[in-house]
């Protein structure tokens, strides 16, 4: 529902944007000066056309970091509607969870394929073909993954938007890590997956290193089952989120 949204433009907030939706404007197209005017009036109604107008040509150019930089964290879920299928889910395993440490695996599954980069092996294609999709969806990324991975591929997600799961959740009540909201959810891992944490990760990846090539395939697995399971995630946080959001435009 992003050409549903006022929230990037200037000088919109939330209670703003509830009224334009409550006056019966859907989305960009049906704004319009004459429309809002009486209800905005003349200076907020110039200034969200003025938005409205610079949105559709951003969205027409695929200029994804125009939204990235305008929507918060907290509305970056509305992105999903519009680009569902050119989305990725995207998860990193590195060294440690420190600046200094190194990305040693990067998983990513696009709803219909998982595809996994690895140190050593074919990591650098990583950022090509992740910078493909507009879209990228990650948990805890906006804290972990995205800012490990544009240290070490600095051209990483310079035109996307990415949605950090955690706050879309948080706001329907499912907070804290990304396995205990699975549980909560009856989302299930493999047998031989369960109970592995980032700190595993990181001690499969030495024991690789040291010639244990079954910790390898153990880690990928891991986090092949990462990235496939924020898609039904990112599935349950737009159905239930666009539907608050139906509510409130049709109330």
């Amino acid at each position: 529902m992003l050409k549903q949204s006022f929230v990037h433009i200037d000088g919109v907030g939330e209670t703003t944007e509830r009224r334009i939706w409550k006056a019966g404007i859907a989305g960009w197209s049906e704004f319009s000066s004459g429309a809002s005017g009486a209800f905005l009036g003349p200076g907020v109604t110039r200034k969200v056309l003025a938005g409205v107008e610079e949105s559709i040509r951003r969205y027409a150019g695929g200029h994804w970091n125009y939204f990235e930089s305008r929507l918060s964290a907290r509305h970056k879920w509305r992105a999903y509607g519009d680009l569902s299928d050119r989305a990725v889910c995207v998860d990193i395993e590195t060294t440690g969870m420190y600046e200094h440490d190194a990305i040693t695996l990067i998983g990513s599954f696009n709803g219909t394929e998982v595809r996994t980069f690895i140190l050593g092996q074919n990591l650098d294609d990583a950022v090509d073909y992740l910078n493909q999709y507009p879209l990228w969806i990650t948990y805890n990324g906006a804290c972990f993954d995205l800012p490990f991975i544009q240290r070490q591929f600095p051209a990483a997600a310079r035109n996307q938007i990415h949605i950090d799961l955690r706050y879309p959740l948080k706001r329907l009540g499912l907070a804290g890590g990304l396995k205990g909201i699975e549980n909560r959810l009856g989302i299930r891992r493999s047998e031989e997956t369960s109970g592995l944490d980032g700190w595993d990760a990181v001690r499969l990846w030495m024991e690789y290193r040291r010639g244990q090539e079954d910790s390898l395939r153990l880690l990928t697995a891991y986090n092949s089952e990462d990235v496939r399971n924020l898609k039904p995630l990112m599935d349950l946080a737009y159905r239930e989120l666009s539907n608050l959001c139906r509510i409130i435009r049709e109330s």
